[in-house]
């Protein structure tokens, strides 16, 4: 009896485990307008071993999602396929722990300068990049607060980011800075995710360390005008140096250039009312 309890509650464990182990992979993947004749393949090995191909396609751009649900170690291999270009893979690595809210690939095929640092150079190759993220919802010990009181010339509303957490933050545009995007209540349902304009040439500033507070925006310039009503501004993070759009050189073949990276990203929320 004490036998049978045991696997009865060890089955339940597993089910629960299977449960908050399941999230979304977005699957974006895209050609150069110029290219022809090119067949991308992207394929999954998950954590049990099974191989399953997510996209082997010659569109020119596509989007899919496809349900991880396993615990641990995926590997994702990135093909292509031309008899005109030639053909090259790069597989890269990503762990699952249980507390994603989506993880999200970018596949894209073009053409580019051979020698980089020449704007004249005629010479080409096949660029190809290949970015994986992870996202999760942030660290309860990185607090944010809606600043109703504060008036300025930068990209009104204005928020205060405190981190008490042990990570030094990094921001999606511009390390020092954080700016995130604005969503409003309809009806009980948060809807739109509007981006205010956001300038990249600002002066460098420090990363938010811990136990330090830094100010947030929806964009570099104009203040927003909110009209009464419910909002939420959505603002991301990462642990890391990298921006979220500098992808690094992964490596270099005669005819492949990869740009990859694996990061993770954090999505901190603060919702507020205009009155």
């Amino acid at each position: 009896m004490r036998k049978s309890g045991f696997f009865i509650v060890f089955f339940l464990m597993a089910n629960v485990v299977c449960v908050m182990a399941q999230c979304n992979m977005l699957i974006k993947y895209s050609l150069d307008e110029k290219l022809t004749d090119v067949r991308a393949r992207l394929s999954l090995v998950s954590p049990d071993g099974k191989n399953c191909v997510l996209l082997n396609d010659t569109a020119r751009r596509t989007d899919r999602q496809y349900r991880l649900e396993q615990l641990g170690e995926y590997r994702l291999m990135a093909s292509f396929y031309s008899d005109k270009y030639g053909c090259d893979s790069l597989e890269r690595s990503f762990w699952l722990r249980g507390d994603e809210l989506e993880v999200a690939t970018d596949l894209s095929f073009a053409r580019g300068r051979k020698n980089l640092s020449d704007w004249k150079c005629r010479d080409s190759l096949n660029s190809c990049r290949f970015t994986i993220e992870k996202r999760y919802q942030s660290s309860p010990q990185v607090k944010i607060r809606y600043l109703c009181n504060q008036k300025g010339e930068s990209g009104g509303p204005h928020f205060s980011i405190k981190n008490e957490s042990s990570d030094t933050l990094y921001g999606e545009w511009l390390p020092g800075f954080f700016w995130g995007t604005l969503s409003y209540n309809v009806n009980g349902k948060y809807v739109g995710n509007y981006k205010g304009q956001i300038c990249t040439s600002w002066a460098p500033a420090p990363p938010l360390y811990p136990d330090s507070v830094k100010s947030a925006w929806v964009s570099s310039f104009r203040v927003l005008q909110l009209k009464s009503g419910k909002f939420r501004f959505n603002v991301w993070y990462s642990t890391t140096e990298e921006m979220r759009n500098s992808v690094p050189l992964a490596c270099e073949r005669e005819k492949f250039r990869w740009w990859s990276k694996v990061q993770d990203w954090y999505l901190l929320q603060c919702e507020f009312e205009v009155k």
